[in-house]
């Protein structure tokens, strides 16, 4: 009996190790899903910044032309002589517009980082354990019903 609950639970804990470190473990699948999702986010965010760059670098190189130039006085109120100007009251269109997001100033979650293989190997221990003790239950009830229907 106790070298069957020592075989039954030296085996669960063989296969249950590797198992648990390849699932939970650092470097496991856990761990490399959220690196994915991480890695997913910053190829966003850099072609995000590759478009903010290449429009800064239209504006830059449109500054020279006389509309640039016109569109930008235009923008910030100027006005040309003898031109009727009208106001009106923006306040409501600028709570609509999208405010861009910074990369400094994103917040992002904690990735996974795996757990530890001290934390694993317990783990792995107490299920191990569990599985031994439930086989022994296990045996000992059947010795039981056999015993008394004999």
């Amino acid at each position: 009996m106790t070298r069957k609950f020592l075989f039954v639970f030296a085996i669960s804990l063989v296969l249950s190790f590797p198992l648990m470190l390849s699932v939970f473990g650092e470097g496991g699948f856990l761990h490399n899903q959220a690196l994915r999702r991480e890695i997913e986010t910053l190829r966003y965010s850099q072609q995000v910044l590759s478009l903010q760059v290449d429009s800064l670098k239209n504006q830059r190189d449109r500054m020279g032309e006389r509309d640039a130039i016109q569109d930008a006085a235009f923008k910030y109120g100027y006005q040309s002589e003898g031109e009727q100007v009208f106001y009106f009251d923006l306040e409501e269109d600028d709570a609509s517009l999208p405010v861009p997001a910074t990369t400094g100033m994103q917040a992002t979650l904690p990735s996974f980082a795996g757990l530890s293989t001290t934390l694993v190997f317990l783990l792995a221990l107490a299920f191990s354990t569990l599985l031994a003790v439930c086989y022994i239950l296990l045996v000992g009830k059947r010795r039981k019903n056999r015993g008394s229907d004999g």
